[in-house]
């Protein structure tokens, strides 16, 4: 089950993408999932301070500090039961930390956070790229699939959506649709997304496949 994202500029850019919380902040960083624009005349409203709370699980999710962003969620949960966005942020914390620790029940309680912020904003497509990642650390691939479908629908160049997807066919050894998933993500960031596919451990089982070999030679 455990399930480990090896390259630190990778990482960093899931952590920033699959992010609970949206802010000014936020705005450009490379691939952002985009919420569909029926969201904001939909969405609950968030108090200030638990958007405050928020912003602190964000940044220290960002850091990979999972065990603060998930106690500054709650506190975003416990002043508004309603933040959807926390409780997507704590969801994917939560399921990150278990693929730290090896705990399979970390995964299923970030699992269902993620679930209860999409009850509450079916539309929230960073929810949709949680749990795509929540999914894919519980070994549940054609979840994650269907998930990371789901912002590529709402966000068709959301890069990493194409790799996340690129690296589950890689782990399953079907070298065909990992090379074609590879292409659409390299197509949007070249150097990242083939820097990423040479170094991952995701690619080992297809590394003599000769299409493979070819796409990410430097």
């Amino acid at each position: 089950m455990k399930y480990k994202i090896c390259l630190a500029v990778l990482a960093s850019i899931l952590a920033l993408a699959a992010s609970g919380c949206s802010s000014s902040q936020d705005e450009g960083q490379p691939n952002m999932p985009q919420q569909q624009q029926s969201e904001t005349k939909t969405a609950p409203p968030i108090s200030a301070e638990s958007e405050r709370f928020c912003q602190e699980g964000l940044a220290a999710y960002s850091r990979f500090e999972y065990d603060a962003a998930i106690a500054a969620y709650d506190k975003a949960i416990q002043t508004d039961g309603r933040n959807y966005q926390a409780l997507s942020g704590k969801g994917v914390a939560l399921a990150m930390r278990g693929n730290e620790t090896g705990s399979r029940q970390d995964v299923a309680d970030g699992i269902a956070s993620i679930q209860k912020a999409l009850a509450l904003q079916p539309d929230y497509v960073p929810a949709f790229y949680d749990l795509a990642l929540a999914y894919k650390i519980d070994g549940q691939y054609d979840k994650s699939i269907s998930y990371f479908q789901k912002v590529l629908a709402a966000d068709p160049n959301n890069t990493w959506s194409y790799y996340g997807i690129a690296t589950i066919y890689g782990d399953k050894g079907d070298a065909k649709n990992a090379v074609v998933y590879l292409k659409k993500a390299a197509a949007l960031d070249k150097e990242n997304v083939l820097e990423a596919a040479r170094t991952q451990s995701h690619f080992d089982s297809i590394r003599n496949d000769a299409e493979f070999r070819t796409l990410v030679s430097p």
